[in-house]
């Protein structure tokens, strides 16, 4: 196969001037997928907290979400994913564009601020003077992580509304190359008495390129109390990381009716991260199991597992579960809830004074100590997590591009699912494509359309409206008409970039470069999905189908129509018999036709696949 590599990394929302830049025929990873979790209330929540405010101590470690009863948010949002090795799972990313996923400012040169994460008012006007000067905030940050390094003239800045109305900028990050994208840094700021007043608030916020996701920052772990001093850095805090990792083989999906004779020796370990916030060592266990969110039935993985050694002070640690073969199959399609905890005595916040103990909810250590994700095992296969981090696409006229699946017995393809992750690329025509191999014409094309996609809705599907079957490998994915980059959702966790494939020159390549899972999903049944038409006997013979060149009509009929995927009617050239008609397909695009055949019985439709 010719390698000839037209890949390179863009990461970023392609405005018009942008683009203008690019050559065409390139496989890229775009603009990042805005992601909104919001933490869950409950009514005495709502009703003390909107009334009081915001109160000290104020902590946040954005592991249930964003909290909008303590957060003013504008354009940044929330993940579970971008950073790496953070403090606790759940964090709010900084990426230059808007909620919506759009730039700023369509600009190329335009700089200025772009996200920003407020903190709702506190009222500090009753501190007394050892609290007043002992007032400290800190915080978590990190450049990049999966995403786009900030450049040198970039920054993340941290303000404070002063008493007189003003924001104040008390620490600032610039970015550059010699920022470490592995690693989050804490920083502590004293909050001076002159800064604290009855409506105190501060604020994060990113600076830099306006016209896309070119610069992005992570915040994580906020804390503001009295009572610290500079060097309060550690917590009684241990936390779990990230989400939870679990594959049946190479997939994060797999098809039900595959599970019980194909599960035996496909699943992996559960792999997961603590971290010890404490600088002192904690003795610790851990449980992982798998429920069935159907019948809530339970699977023990771990049950109170110690950690060997005991944990160390401030010691960050991959772990993972026992080895299993197979999980008892559930009675019908099903999501599984995978759940990792741990178990290290972490509490509410408390203080003693005099003998007396105070706990503070407000502070519950105990919220990132567990972690629940979600595996699929319904009618597709995917390689993806189900949560689209990034977009890729190509930016070729008739380019294709294709992921490569696998499957261990022979099974029908009954319809395909793509996650188009940019709204603005509605309505425009693609062909859905199905191939047995690359090197030869799809098996399957069928003329279709981005659709609209309704409020909360990830994923378009496409029957594919007639029976095939596969064995072993093949490929999906679909053919693009424009030369404008069509996006496509890419799960940066799960890295299978090398099942990726795209045509741009009329040659298949190899995806190299753009790491992830794109989000194309085959779906797959045991059964023939589609009620094959069959005529009655001696009445109606339509051959060959699928057809190439020339399709036959043999029988008893009136009027012949043929119409296109679309609906449409088409005119071709046609040829008399001496058993009906011929039909010249020679020329028209590959997909799915319709004859309609006027007969003494009424109107009979006929499928035909056009290859």
């Amino acid at each position: 196969m010719l390698k000839i590599h037209h890949i390179f990394r863009v990461t970023g929302l392609l405005t018009a001037f942008f683009m203008s830049t690019l050559a065409f025929g390139q496989l890229v990873e775009l603009a990042p997928i805005q992601h909104t979790k919001i933490k869950s209330q409950t009514y005495s929540d709502l009703n003390s907290r909107i009334f009081a405010g915001n109160t000290l101590p104020f902590w946040d470690d954005f592991s249930q979400g964003i909290d909008t009863l303590k957060w003013t948010v504008s354009g940044a949002s929330y993940t579970e994913t971008i950073g790496l090795n953070a403090p606790s799972i759940g964090m709010i990313l900084f990426d230059g564009v808007d909620a919506n996923g759009n730039p700023y400012s369509l600009s190329q040169r335009d700089q200025g601020e772009t996200d920003h994460l407020t903190s709702k008012p506190f009222d500090l006007s009753a501190l007394n003077s050892s609290d007043r000067e002992s007032l400290y905030l800190s915080f978590f940050w990190q450049a990049a992580g999966r995403a786009e390094l900030p450049d040198e003239s970039d920054q993340l800045t941290l303000q404070i509304l002063d008493p007189s109305g003003s924001w104040i900028t008390v620490w600032s990050q610039l970015g550059g190359v010699g920022l470490d994208t592995d690693v989050f840094t804490q920083e502590i700021i004293k909050i001076l008495p002159t800064w604290q007043h009855a409506d105190f608030q501060f604020r994060f916020f990113a600076e830099g390129r306006q016209s896309g996701p070119f610069d992005s920052w992570i915040i994580d772990y906020i804390y503001l109390n009295d009572g610290r001093t500079s060097t309060d850095l550690d917590y009684k805090d241990r936390s779990l990381t990230k989400t939870n990792e679990l594959r049946i083989g190479e997939f994060g999906a797999y098809p039900f009716v595959l599970l019980e004779s194909n599960q035996n020796g496909l699943w992996s370990s559960v792999k997961n991260t603590f971290y010890n916030l404490e600088n002192r060592f904690r003795a610790m266990e851990y449980s992982i199991v798998i429920r069935d969110s159907s019948s809530m039935n339970t699977t023990p993985i771990n049950l109170n597992t110690p950690f060997n050694p005991v944990p160390n002070a401030l010691e960050r640690r991959d772990f993972t579960s026992r080895e299993f073969e197979e999980i008892p199959v559930p009675e019908n399609e099903t999501t599984l809830q995978i759940i990792t905890s741990i178990t290290s005595g972490d509490e509410l916040l408390y203080e003693v004074t005099a003998g007396d103990t105070t706990f503070f909810p407000s502070v519950n250590y105990e919220l990132n100590d567990t972690v629940k994700t979600t595996l699929s095992l319904l009618d597709y296969f995917a390689y993806d997590n189900g949560s689209a981090d990034y977009a890729a696409g190509i930016n070729q006229r008739s380019g294709q591009l294709a992921v490569k699946y696998n499957t261990p017995q022979e099974v029908y393809i009954k319809g395909i699912s793509i996650n188009f992750s940019n709204p603005r690329q509605a309505n425009q025509a693609i062909d859905i494509n199905m191939w047995k191999d690359l090197d030869n014409n799809p098996i399957f094309t069928k003329e279709d359309l981005i659709a609209v996609k309704e409020v909360g809705q990830e994923f378009l599907y496409y029957s594919l409206d007639t029976n095939i079957r596969v064995d072993g490998d093949f490929y999906i994915g679909f053919t693009q008409f424009t030369n404008d980059f069509i996006h496509v959702g890419l799960d940066k966790v799960n890295d299978t970039g090398d099942k990726l494939y795209y045509n741009v020159v009329g040659t298949w390549v190899q995806n190299e470069e753009v790491q992830g899972s794109l989000m194309i999903r085959p779906h797959i049944s045991l059964e023939a999905p589609f009620e094959e038409l069959v005529a009655p006997e001696g009445n109606i013979r339509i051959y060959p189908n699928p057809v190439e060149t020339l399709l036959n009509l043999e029988g008893v009929f009136n009027e012949a129509r043929v119409f296109d995927s679309f609906g449409r009617e088409i005119f071709l050239e046609r040829q008399l018999s001496s058993k009906g008609e011929i039909i010249n397909f020679i020329g028209q695009r590959s997909g799915i036709y319709v004859v309609n055949l006027v007969t003494e019985a009424g109107m009979q439709s006929y499928r035909i696949l056009v290859k």
